[in-house]
């Protein structure tokens, strides 16, 4: 049973992230506000509209996970993926008010899921 489920693991890795972008995509999109501390502050001043940024990045988790779950276009989607998550971490890493706390540690194990979806896929064709 395992060797049939481990023949699918590229299916699980892109599903499994799927699910925490469409997760985070809906949540930015419903409740901007709750996301306003993970905009650094330095950036703050210079973002008028941060519920509309929170927004359009909830738009763009939403169609990463489509395209991730349905396999679409998935050699491109798997590197916006790591550059999306990858500016997460940076964002994190700048915000002081963040540290290195629980949540920069999950999403470095969400930039390494990305980056073994993408590398896969450049290894497959």
């Amino acid at each position: 049973m395992l060797q049939s489920l481990a023949s699918h693991y590229g299916f699980i890795m892109r599903v499994s992230l799927a699910f925490v972008f469409i997760w985070f995509g809906i949540s930015e999109l419903m409740n901007p506000v709750y996301f306003r501390g993970y905009i650094p502050p330095f950036s703050s001043n210079l973002l008028l509209y941060r519920d509309l940024l929170i927004q359009v990045h909830g738009g763009i988790l939403v169609f990463l996970s489509i395209c991730l779950i349905f396999k679409l276009f998935i050699k491109v989607i798997g590197l916006v993926s790591v550059f999306v998550i990858g500016f997460i971490v940076i964002g994190l890493l700048l915000n002081p008010e963040m540290g290195f706390n629980e949540v920069l540690v999950r999403d470095i194990g969400l930039l390494g899921l990305a980056l073994a979806i993408w590398m896969n896929e450049m290894r497959e064709k």
